[in-house]
């Protein structure tokens, strides 16, 4: 019966999508940076004291900058104000690390790598009202996976987010959307094992089907 019952499900679903509203588009987005955590780069003292400190030979701090990307989204309308959207972005912020306090005095310098951001998940969407210009809220969750620069080490991990935006429909079909919102990333690149919230914003234009 079971088995029944999934079949009938997985063979509506193509007459479940024709008879819905169906939502492509693209934005330009950008997220914000956060602190990336800091580490210092021990030398064990020539001493027979086992409790001696252990010498410091420079300290780190370190920061994962914004970042500006692209962002494409499908998304079912399975009602007049309910969406179910999938989402795919990728964007390309930089770990910089300061290296300072060097016990040789020598100046502080600041080491970039590029890194590469994927996401991929989907959000629930709810618009407040129907007609041209749409207020509406979204959330969801992501798979995050971060690529250091020329694939030297990859992070990945779980991420939620949720925010909130307008759709303004210059007609049946074509559509410009804004949005900001929190992302909030279990794992993260960095030198701190902690969450990270960043700010993201978003801009670009849909077309319905």
């Amino acid at each position: 019966m079971r088995v029944l019952v999934v079949l009938v499900c997985l063979l509506s679903l193509p007459a479940a999508a024709n008879a819905q509203r169906i939502e492509i588009g693209g934005s330009f987005v950008t997220t914000g940076g956060y602190d990336a955590g800091e580490q210092s780069a021990f030398e064990t003292p020539n001493s027979t004291n086992p409790n001696a400190a252990p010498f410091t030979l420079f300290t780190t701090s370190s920061t994962v900058t914004s970042a500006i990307g692209v962002e494409g989204r499908l998304a079912v309308n399975v009602s007049r104000r309910v969406a179910v959207e999938g989402t795919f972005q990728v964007t390309w912020p930089s770990l910089q690390t300061r290296a300072a306090d060097d016990f040789e005095n020598a100046p502080a310098i600041t080491a970039e790598e590029r890194v590469t951001s994927y996401l991929g998940g989907a959000s629930l969407v709810y618009h407040f009202r129907t007609g041209r210009f749409l207020p509406f809220v979204a959330g969801g969750a992501s798979y995050l996976r971060q690529m250091h620069e020329d694939n030297a080490g990859v992070v990945t991990g779980a991420e939620i987010h949720g925010g909130g935006g307008v759709k303004y429909w210059f007609g049946r079909r074509f559509g410009l959307r804004a949005e900001a919102g929190l992302s909030s990333r279990g794992t993260s690149i960095g030198f701190e094992d902690k969450r990270q919230t960043v700010p993201t914003l978003g801009v670009g234009l849909n077309y319905r089907f």
